[in-house]
């Protein structure tokens, strides 16, 4: 049975929708062969005995009657009647003219008659007949027959409609169906052909007026392709610019440790010449680390997403600080930590930790604060707020900062936190912005209370 769909989905539209019909138009000539022909020929046997009953019963009411003469009975177009009194006929009605050996046969028929009643088929002088005998009295059977090729006919003209009917039907429904099932073809082939070219590396374009899913995917794969491309063209700047920002530090300490070797000192002394060399090499190194890091992530996060590790948050934000908060001394933290246990490595955690705090140090003009709360962090500063265009992009890798630096940090938060199950989002406050971590929804604005460092005095 699986390889039967299987071939069949392996068909082209056109070809199932061909076959589609083929079949459908088998399970109609099998219903009428079967099922639909039987329950006419049932229904047409019905009716013309319900034709033959009604006639018969006019005429055996004015028999009976007295103010009726014999005369005066009105034959019926369709059915004939023989009246017998003791096995011979003493009346016929009848809009026919019935030869004497037919109305021996059918005096047969009322001689055979033991019940009060019956009905049927019959044949007489080899031709065939409805037959209804009924006893009107001790002395009296009335025989009403009708031919039957009156009901071959009904039945014939109710199956000729009711084929031609479905037919015609079945047609339009075919009609309407091609024209739908080619809808959705034509549109499938601009699609099929742009895909084609944008692989190929061609200018193509693809315009599907239509708001059905169809439409809805030809929007998505331009919508993807315009933001590949636009990938790609970020990537390529951020290539060039990451390449100037590694040459910048790589000259000085190339040129620093030229000059120190003979023996010039480019800073005033050796000690402050050797602290440029090793602060460039810090800057160098950090680059390098955020792009080693970003490059190994996936695997990373694809490896520990059902990891059973868990961070205390508390102790790493608080080991993050001892680090970090000489970076701008005349910035103020405030911080209220909650204990809170977050699901994955410490390591990944960390990472994250570190580059929002960085990032709001980076940004901050006088104050951070961070809270944390169960399943729930908040990281803000009081520094510029956000434009849309660029909250929208926020998290995506290589783009350019609002100080036109290409940042990893970011993307590096973002994809951490989804991967242990976390959602991460930014929001501008009336002054500053806001990162949050939160495991199900985000949490609401709270007023911040809790401890103050001030980083203008040294530990």
């Amino acid at each position: 049975m699986r390889k039967l769909f299987r071939s069949i989905t392996d068909l082209s539209l056109v070809q199932q929708l061909t076959l589609i019909m083929f079949s459908l138009a088998f399970i109609i000539l099998a219903f009428f062969s079967v099922y639909l022909r039987g329950n006419i020929t049932d229904f047409v046997n019905n009716q013309t005995m319900n034709i033959v009953r009604t006639s018969q019963n006019t005429i055996v009411s004015r028999v009976e009657s007295s103010s009726f003469g014999t005369s005066e009975i009105g034959a019926d177009a369709q059915v004939s009647h023989f009246v017998f009194t003791r096995d011979v006929m003493s009346l016929q009605i009848s809009a026919s003219t019935f030869t004497p050996q037919f109305q021996e046969e059918v005096g047969k028929l009322a001689a055979e008659l033991e019940e009060s009643w019956s009905e049927g088929v019959t044949e007489l002088l080899d031709s065939k007949y409805y037959y209804r005998s009924y006893r009107i009295d001790n002395n009296r059977v009335i025989v009403s027959i009708i031919d039957y090729a009156y009901g071959q006919n009904i039945e014939n003209t109710l199956l000729t409609r009711v084929s031609n009917t479905t037919f015609f039907v079945v047609t339009i429904l075919f009609i309407l169906i091609l024209f739908w099932t080619l809808s959705i073809i034509t549109p499938l082939q601009q699609i099929r052909t742009y895909i084609d070219r944008v692989r190929k590396g061609e200018q193509a374009t693809l315009k599907i007026e239509r708001k059905d899913e169809i439409g809805e995917l030809a929007t998505e794969l331009v919508s993807l392709q315009d933001e590949l491309k636009r990938q790609e063209e970020t990537k390529e700047e951020m290539i060039h610019n990451i390449s100037h920002d590694l040459k910048t530090p790589i000259a000085t300490i190339k040129s620093y440790a030229e000059s120190i070797k003979d023996g010039i000192y480019p800073y005033d002394t050796l000690e402050k010449s050797v602290d440029v060399i090793v602060d460039n090499a810090n800057r160098l190194e950090q680059k390098v680390y955020s792009l080693l890091f970003l490059n190994r992530l996936d695997y990373m996060m694809d490896q520990a997403k059902d990891t059973d590790k868990t961070t205390n948050m508390k102790e790493t934000i608080e080991k993050v600080l001892l680090s970090l908060k000489m970076i701008r001394p005349e910035v103020t933290i405030d911080y209220d930590l909650q204990e809170a246990i977050f699901k994955g490595d410490d390591e990944s955690w960390r990472v994250v930790i570190e580059n929002l705090i960085d990032n709001a140090l980076r940004y901050a003009e006088t104050r951070i604060d961070i809270i944390l709360k169960p399943n729930e962090l908040s990281i803000s500063n009081d520094g510029p707020c956000i434009s849309e265009e660029r909250m929208q992009k926020l998290f995506k890798p290589f783009e350019k900062g609002t100080k036109g630096k290409f940042g990893l940090g970011l993307s590096i938060c973002s994809k951490v936190a989804h991967a242990y199950g976390y959602d991460i989002d930014a929001e501008n406050l009336e002054k500053g912005v806001v990162f949050r971590i939160s495991e199900k929804e985000k949490p609401k604005k709270e007023k911040r209370k809790g401890k103050n460092i001030d980083n203008t005095k040294k530990d």
